[in-house]
């Protein structure tokens, strides 16, 4: 039998069935409930369905629409919702696959799907046929009773419908998703799928104001509900970060309503999750339960998101060195001199060494020189010329002397003024002794106007007179960290927009702004540009040389008594410690538990009691004279300790 005398259903055709059959894997229970072809006039019906739509005395829609909406008269495949508000019956609201898109001159690419003008979006429930509905079941381990006496039970007016028993297991998990081939194609695995018109289309309302989740999934947003928002896999950075804008602010419209959000990600090539499942063929049920089954919180998908933004892809680098000291690139015998009095970074792989063993909890990262270069010696890097204004990006790893170029320009600039403005306290006054500054806490306000060279907090800015804030060079350290702390930091609340309004004079006004970090990104340096004149392109020195080839530990994990534990262990073995972490709490908690007093075994007087020489460094104890000394010299005082806690 040829295909000419199939008849599929809703008098679809050929190449419609097998797109959506074969094309997105939908089981066809589903594509006889839900597609539905269209053609010829009738379109119309399907589309103008808004009172808003200008029309003719006579009722009949203007021309203008009718041009612009006549490429459908050739047919498309209608696409069907069931409506939440109304016990689940068939939506006037659809969307229209049309056989021959229009063009989008605009955003240069067709329109795939058509919406019913001057209509708001709607969401699209499928009605679920019982095949499916038993998928689903099987999946959560949820049992259905198909005998006569349960059917019998059952209100004969207002039969159970898919969507109602959804609705009373809120422990099924909801996946939303952009279009209706893909969620088509996760109900037809036994998935709970809900199509969105557009990745935008979850939620409605303006930011900051009334935004809030679609009334269309308000039904389904109860107590104990969980939203897993699965998205395409994009590649163009600009699309991006629509998505990640989107899934963040409908994440949060899903949590205000009640319910909890976790976001799932495809992990390509396949743009779409029907072509994932398409692509991975009988694997792809045990693939997609895995990704949906590690999709991760809010606050992780927004942490991944933020890491893969380091660094700069936006702009490319001018001059691309890999040399240890950046004044070597410049060739200045002097301050090459400078950099090679610097003592080396203290060299654990010289200390016996702790190694963990916990088992599950622990990356091991290597970190090597300069991508394979002798850690002695750096291979020719090409040289630069220090530029003489604009706006100049150091990317460029901690310890490879940027402060020490800062303090080359102020020896060749001895007359021009020099503000060296930062967020850490400790870290500027370090800065203000090495670049010869006066420190802002030092002075009285006719001094902080009077200073040649300063060095000021970002918290203190708005102190500064603004007719006399005309500076010859800004130099700003750990810049992107600079940039959080102010648009975050609570010290910065009371007076950020008079800090602000001060920041972008005295950025617009100095020929010359020099901002460095170790981890670089595109949006510190557009922040910077944007104070700067209109059309100043940033000028980027990039080092590529990487300090130290030491063995880093990575811990995850909300128990910490095992890492305690290893600790613990490793000092009695008498190896050198360092641990790193995000938590004060935790840092507080290990210096008071190792301060205590043990017996060392290897010594004669093994019943005295000796004491661990630990230090640590808070935000408590930071700005503390004896920091601020271990800090200033911290590569040869830290060799005192056994431990040090940050």
């Amino acid at each position: 039998m040829n295909s000419a005398t199939i008849e599929y259903p809703n008098n679809l055709t050929a190449a419609e069935y097998h797109e959506l059959l074969a094309g997105s894997a939908i089981h066809p229970a589903l594509i006889e409930r839900n597609f539905f072809h269209i053609e010829g006039e009738s379109v119309y019906d399907f589309l103008f369905i808004s009172d808003k739509i200008p029309r003719k005395n006579a009722g009949r829609v203007t021309d203008g629409y009718l041009k612009l909406y006549q490429h459908l008269l050739l047919g498309g495949t209608w696409i069907q919702s069931l409506d939440p508000f109304k016990n689940w019956q068939p939506m006037e609201w659809g969307r229209i696959k049309p056989n021959f898109p229009r063009f989008d001159w605009q955003k240069g690419k067709p329109v795939k799907y058509e919406s019913p003008p001057k209509t708001p979006n709607r969401v699209t429930y499928f009605d679920v046929a019982n095949p499916i509905w038993d998928k689903v079941a099987k999946r959560y381990l949820i049992k259905r009773y198909h005998s006569l006496l349960a059917l019998r039970l059952l209100d004969q007016l207002n039969p159970l419908i898919f969507w109602e028993w959804i609705k009373q297991h809120p422990e099924i998990p909801i996946i939303l998703c952009e279009g209706e081939k893909k969620a088509a194609c996760l109900l037809s695995l036994g998935f709970v799928a809900i199509a969105l018109p557009g990745i935008w289309n979850g939620r409605v309302g303006r930011r900051d104001f009334d935004e809030r989740l679609h009334p269309d999934l308000v039904p389904m947003a109860q107590a104990g509900r969980k939203f897993i928002i699965l998205f395409d896999y994009e590649t163009f950075s600009k699309t991006r970060w629509s998505v990640y804008q989107a899934t963040v602010r409908t994440a949060k419209a899903i949590e205000s309503a009640g319910s909890e959000c976790e976001v799932a990600l495809l992990p390509g090539p396949e743009k779409g999750v029907d072509d994932f499942v398409v692509g991975r063929g009988v694997d792809a049920n045990a693939l997609l339960t895995a990704i949906i089954d590690d999709a991760k919180s809010l606050a992780d998908y927004q942490r991944s998101y933020r890491a893969k933004k380091w660094g700069l892809s936006k702009y490319k680098p001018d001059v691309t060195i890999n040399i240890k000291y950046l004044s070597e690139a410049l060739c200045i015998p002097e301050l090459e001199e400078k950099c090679l009095r610097v003592p080396e970074l203290y060299e654990l792989e010289k200390e016996q060494l702790f190694t963990p063993s916990i088992k599950g909890h622990w990356r091991k990262k290597e970190s090597t020189d300069s991508g394979g270069v002798d850690s002695d010696k750096s291979k020719k890097s090409p040289s630069f010329n220090f530029p003489k204004s604009g706006l100049v990006v150091l990317w460029s790893d901690m310890g490879t002397g940027k402060t020490e170029l800062m303090r080359w320009w102020r020896d060749q600039n001895p007359d021009a003024r020099f503000l060296n403005n930062g967020h850490r306290v400790n870290l500027l006054k370090n800065l203000a002794e090495r670049l010869r500054t006066a420190m802002y806490s030092d002075l009285g306000y006719t001094g902080l106007a009077q200073a040649q060279a300063l060095s000021i907090t970002i918290d203190s800015l708005h102190k500064l007179n603004t007719q006399a804030l005309i500076y010859g060079c800004i130099f700003i350290d750990e810049a992107c960290q600079y940039l959080t702390h102010l648009l975050h930091s609570n010290t910065c609340k009371q007076h950020r927009a008079a800090i602000l309004e001060v920041l972008e004079y005295i950025v617009y006004n100095a020929p010359l702004v020099v901002i460095a970090d170790a981890h670089m990104d595109d949006l510190t340096v557009d922040f910077f540009r944007a104070m700067r004149p209109v059309g100043e392109v940033p000028y980027i020195v990039k080092n590529e040389w990487r300090n130290g080839s030491r063995t880093i530990y990575w811990y995850e994990g909300s128990n910490s008594s095992a890492l305690v534990a290893q600790i613990s262990a490793a000092l009695m073995q008498g190896l050198k410690i360092m641990v790193a972490s995000d938590s004060k709490r935790f840092i507080k908690k290990l210096e008071k538990s190792f301060t205590i007093k043990y017996e060392d075994p290897n010594s004669d007087q093994s019943h005295t009691p000796q004491k661990w020489r630990i230090w640590s460094v808070h935000s408590d104890n930071s700005g503390s004279d004896e920091n601020v000394a271990f800090i200033k010299d911290i590569t040869n005082a830290v060799k005192n300790f056994d431990a040090l806690f940050t």
